[in-house]
């Protein structure tokens, strides 16, 4: 059986202030989002990434469990409205979500 490592190999992504930055893409995911990631101080994060596929990133958290990120910008020049597009698209999903589960709890 192949190891992940053999399949994705492992690299170190950049998180900034406009998302985790890898091979001249820009990409994110929620946990980045919840936890505030790119308020933060710039650093490095473990990432394993497909060769044949940058439409998205492994990104390895730190009790060693793995999530997605996907690329939100072609180009680490993004530009400030796509990132903010983006991130509003989480919140209002993230807003349906406790509204649906506000209402489960109520039936």
């Amino acid at each position: 059986m192949e190891k992940l490592i053999d399949l994705f190999p492992l690299e170190q992504a950049q998180v900034t202030g406009k998302g985790i930055q890898f091979k001249g893409f820009i990409y994110s995911c929620s946990i980045a989002i919840r936890e505030q990631w790119y308020a933060k101080d710039l650093r490095e994060i473990p990432i394993y990434f497909d060769n044949y596929d940058d439409d998205y990133i492994l990104v390895l958290l730190k009790d060693g469990s793995l999530t997605i990120a996907y690329r939100i910008s072609n180009s680490e020049v993004a530009d400030q409205q796509s990132i903010e597009n983006y991130q509003a698209m989480i919140r209002s999903i993230k807003e349906q979500l406790k509204y649906r589960k506000k209402r489960s709890w109520k039936k």
